[in-house]
């Protein structure tokens, strides 16, 4: 599923510049600082339980919410060239996770993946992975 696919940073910034509510920084020298976005994408990617296929309703709906918050967290941290498509994937799994609040069964759970798991959200996934992976020093 495109939306569990947000790449993760296998390294880290070279700048260890911090600014709250910033989606980045800017160091001494003029250079934006990737480190809190690298962050949030490498939790997303080591953190998050996989939702499995022997998984129940309830356990699919608790590992969507958590998902949702944590690409919620990631969107409020990513820098100006994938903001748009940062906020459009956080914005696809809350409304998965608010859907699956009314309804947690599986076959709800398929239909919610049938509307949200489209192409355009397929697409702003593949450019988060493609900054991820030119910007946080990912190496596979």
């Amino acid at each position: 599923m495109a939306l569990l696919a947000l790449g993760a940073c296998g390294g880290s910034s070279s700048s260890s510049d911090d600014t709250s509510n910033a989606s980045e920084s800017t160091t001494a020298t003029g250079e934006v600082s990737y480190t809190e976005f690298c962050a949030s994408a490498d939790a997303n990617n080591s953190k998050l339980p996989q939702i499995e296929s022997t998984d129940d309703a309830a356990a699919i709906t608790t590992k969507i919410n958590a998902l949702a918050a944590a690409l919620s967290d990631t969107a409020s941290k990513a820098p100006a060239e994938i903001k748009s498509a940062a906020d459009k994937v956080a914005a696809a799994a809350q409304a998965m996770a608010d859907s699956l609040k009314s309804d947690p069964s599986l076959d709800s759970f398929d239909a919610v993946v049938a509307k949200y798991a489209t192409p355009e959200i397929d697409a702003a996934t593949e450019s988060i992975n493609k900054l991820v992976s030119e910007k946080c020093g990912a190496s596979k």
